[in-house]
């Protein structure tokens, strides 16, 4: 049985399960050592106090440099002690991440990001096809650790790319593909720093302000103790009185009083960005010795070349100004040697040289992440593949064994579907549960996954750019006063107003139970004009429907296609295929479910129900 096992187990699962056993010998290694440096500490401090102790009891000079030279150890084993922490907390970091991978493999999602932040209200596909929240294909994809990957990454999922953009993407990711290795180690870096995941949009703001020319020409005056120290030399030597000490030091205090609301208002807005910061400059440090070669990568590779070192620096001038509030600091050393303004001056100036560069380096960051969550999907799913986005301005979708893939693949079943050209529509009916509303939502999620550069589950996928546009769940709202049925006309005026842009890229629909919300006759004439209408403008889709009727008129035009979704009933029991058949569907479920629910329904009524 534990061979069925292995030989069943994918060859992502088994890096994955490999690399979490290679990560926590590898953190047993480290962490051994790591106790090995804090005991060695302990006895060189504790021989440091010795040496120190005999040196003040014999005044022998030598027993001085033998606390020196023990005290030099003392600091070359605490860096040490440093780097094993890392280490350790590094391979802590991966066992997480592969635990992470093979738990997403059988769609059991443990990072707690939903990337329901992302979500917007009125967006053409997102909320329908499940693109953000719990079980959502922003979970599935999601190998993001920084604020600006994750947002970056929900930008790609709401955003169809450019037909170029998608080509080298595709480039990209296969490429990033061969290299798991590469990911992980990304993703293990990020976790180190526990301010990666905060955002940086305040610092964007702050880079991109100026310095009053008043402060700008007050910020000289930073070299004011220098001025100090020679008064108190002088003084010292009885050179000057001693009150000249405290006028200099009233000197000190009115130069703080000039910067200080523009120091308040830096650190109020960037509390702890000094960390995130050397967050974001250790991955930029390995986006600069990345291996890659494809096209998309060495565009950003060009970009960020010093980035690491740059951000670093900024990164150490807040944090440095953070130490104005331990007051201790603030006393002894901050108001002497006018800390603060120091660290402005210091700031000011990376501004002035880094600025223009900043954007482009946190642009590239998030794109890095975005495209490990792409190539780490890839290399999770051997079986998914590439798909060809072909340059044409009607509608293609060429599909074979098209699967859902938030569906486990034990659980899965695939159809294959094709539809070409603008104009079309395709009338897919069905009874309950048959699987209609999943195979719509099967359609759109792949053409986003293809349209971002992703992998796709089929065995063979192509289309052509289009703008995806869906109507699955459409809800009343008592906050705007407004019924489902309401709702549901103004996204399908959304859907005309769509269709109606001036642009290349058509439209793909995506319809569940059309003006459900209204009686029968309402129903069927409001979807018979909503398709004729549609006929007329750049765009094809879907539209689902129990209306018989509606197929029967759609089997009438040479722009209607039906296909069906149909159930049977074997030994008492309701049995789905979930397979697209062509044609219109002739049997339903409606009385057969509301039998098993307890409410008997007489035959004369069936049609009635149905």
């Amino acid at each position: 049985m534990e061979n069925d096992k292995e030989f069943n187990k994918t060859p992502s699962q088994i890096f994955f399960e490999a690399e979490l056993d290679k990560a926590r010998q590898a953190e047993i290694k480290a962490r051994k050592k790591f106790e090995l440096l804090a005991i060695a500490r302990l006895i060189a401090f504790g021989s440091v106090l010795a040496l120190g102790w005999a040196w003040h009891k014999t005044d022998a000079f030598y027993w001085a440099l033998g606390a020196a030279a023990v005290f030099l150890t003392f600091l070359i084993l605490m860096r040490y002690q440093q780097a094993a922490r890392r280490e350790r907390d590094f391979q802590k970091n991966l066992q997480l991440v592969n635990e992470d991978e093979i738990e997403r493999l059988f769609f059991r999602f443990k990072r707690s990001d939903t990337g329901i932040q992302f979500q917007e209200k009125d967006h053409a596909y997102s909320t329908d096809l499940d693109i953000f929240g719990e079980y959502s294909l922003y979970k599935l994809l999601n190998r993001t650790r920084t604020a600006e990957g994750s947002r970056r990454l929900a930008n790609w999922l709401k955003n169809h790319a450019s037909i170029q953009e998608i080509t080298v993407r595709q480039e990209a990711s296969y490429e990033f593909c061969k290299n798991p290795d590469q990911i992980q180690s990304w993703e293990a870096t990020a976790m180190l720093h526990k301010h990666a995941a905060q955002q940086v949009g305040e610092f964007r703001a702050w880079s991109s302000e100026t310095l009053p020319d008043r402060l700008s020409s007050l910020l000289r005056l930073r070299w004011w103790p220098l001025v100090t120290i020679l008064i108190i030399g002088l003084a010292l030597a009885k050179v000057i009185a001693p009150w000249v000490i405290a006028i200099s030091f009233a000197v000190h205090f009115f130069i703080l009083k000039q910067f200080f609301a523009t120091i308040q208002s830096i650190t109020n807005r960037t509390t702890s960005l000094g960390q995130t910061l050397v967050a974001y400059a250790d991955l930029l440090k390995n986006a600069e010795t990345a291996p890659f070669q494809s096209k998309w990568w060495l565009k950003r590779k060009a970009l960020i070349k010093g980035s690491s070192q740059a951000l670093n620096h900024a990164g150490n001038l807040f944090e440095r100004l953070d130490y104005r509030n331990n007051p201790f600091f603030s006393l002894f050393v901050g108001i002497p040697t006018l800390w603060d303004v120091h660290c402005l001056a210091g700031l000011e100036g990376w501004k002035k040289t880094n600025q223009s560069n900043l954007s482009n380096w946190l642009d590239v960051l998030a794109d890095t992440e975005a495209m490990n969550s792409i190539a780490g999907h890839a290399f999770a799913n051997p079986d998914y593949i590439m798909p060809q986005v072909v340059d044409q301005k009607p509608i293609l979708i060429e599909a074979v064994s098209l699967g859902h893939p938030l569906i486990p693949g034990s659980k899965r079943v695939s159809n294959s579907f094709v539809l070409e050209g603008t104009g079309h529509t395709v009338l897919v009916t069905g009874s309950n549960m048959s699987g209609k509303s999943t195979f719509l939502r099967t359609l759109g999620l792949n053409i986003v996954l293809a349209q971002m550069g992703a992998v796709v589950s089929a065995v063979d996928f192509s289309c052509s750019p289009a703008r995806v546009f869906s109507s699955m769940r459409t809800q009343d709202s008592l906050e705007e006063s407004t019924s489902s049925f309401y709702a549901e006309l103004k996204r399908l005026r959304k859907l005309l107003e769509l269709a109606d842009e001036n642009t290349d890229s058509p439209v793909f629909y995506l319809l569940d139970e059309i003006l459900k919300g209204t009686n029968s006759t309402d129903r069927h004439r409001g979807a018979e004009a909503l398709i004729r209408q549609l006929h007329e403008k750049n765009a094809s889709g879907l539209v689902s429907t129990h209306d018989l009727e509606l197929g029967e008129w759609g089997a009438t035009e040479n722009y209607v296609h039906n296909y069906h979704f149909r159930s049977d009933v074997e030994e008492g029991k309701l049995h789905f295929d979930y397979q697209l058949h062509k044609g219109i569907c002739r049997s339903f479920n409606a009385s057969e479910l509301m039998r098993m629910m307890g409410i008997h329904v007489d035959f004369k009524d069936i049609k009635r129900f149905e």
